[in-house]
C-alpha cells in the first residue's frame, strides 16, 4: 500500500514549504500586531515557521535561518510592546526556546553524521565549511602540515 506522501517530489515539498513559510510568517506578524498570540500559539507557529524555512531554503545554513527568525521575533515583540504597552515575556521565551530546541536537534544530527563519517578524527581537525555546504570533510595531511607550518617531504 502506497501513501500519498510517497508520490511527492522534493521540488513539490520545496514549493509547499515556501508557501507555508510565507503564510506562517504573515500569521505570526498579524498575531503580534493585533496582540492575540498566546505563548502556546506562538510556540506552535514558531515551530511551523522554522520547519517550513528549513525546507524552503535547503542551501542556507540552518542555524543562520533560525537565528534570523529569533531576531525577527524579538523585533516583532518589541513592536508589539510599543503598540500595546505590555511586554509578553512568556510568549517571547516560548518562541526563542522553540528555536533553541530546533538548533539543538540540528547540532545533534550533525554530530551523528560526524560519528558515522569520521569516528576517530578530532572535531577540531574537521572542516566546518565545505564547498557548497556538502558534508564535513577531514583536512588532508597537506592542509594540516601547512597549518602547523611544517614542510611536507
Amino acid at each position: 500500500m502506497q501513501s500519498p506522501l510517497d508520490q511527492l517530489t522534493p521540488e513539490q515539498i520545496h514549493r509547499g514549504a515556501r508557501i507555508t513559510a510565507v503564510v506562517t510568517a504573515a500569521a505570526l506578524g498579524l498575531g503580534y500586531v493585533i496582540n492575540i498570540l498566546t505563548p502556546l500559539a506562538a510556540g506552535i507557529a514558531t515551530f511551523t515557521l522554522s520547519c517550513a524555512l528549513l525546507l524552503a531554503a535547503p542551501r542556507q545554513r540552518a542555524t543562520e535561518l533560525l537565528g534570523a527568525v529569533a531576531v525577527w521575533q524579538c523585533f516583532a515583540e518589541f513592536l508589539s510592546t510599543m503598540q500595546s504597552g505590555e511586554f509578553q515575556m512568556w510568549r517571547l521565551a516560548v518562541s526563542v526556546a522553540t528555536l533553541g530546541i530546533g538548533i539543538a536537534i540540528i547540532r545533534v544530527q550533525h554530530l551523528r553524521e560526524l560519528m558515522r563519517s569520521s569516528p576517530r578524527v578530532k572535531v577540531g581537525d574537521l572542516d566546518q565549511r565545505t564547498v557548497g555546504g556538502i558534508g564535513v570533510l577531514p583536512r588532508t595531511d597537506a592542509q594540516l602540515a601547512e597549518m602547523r607550518k611544517d614542510h611536507v617531504a
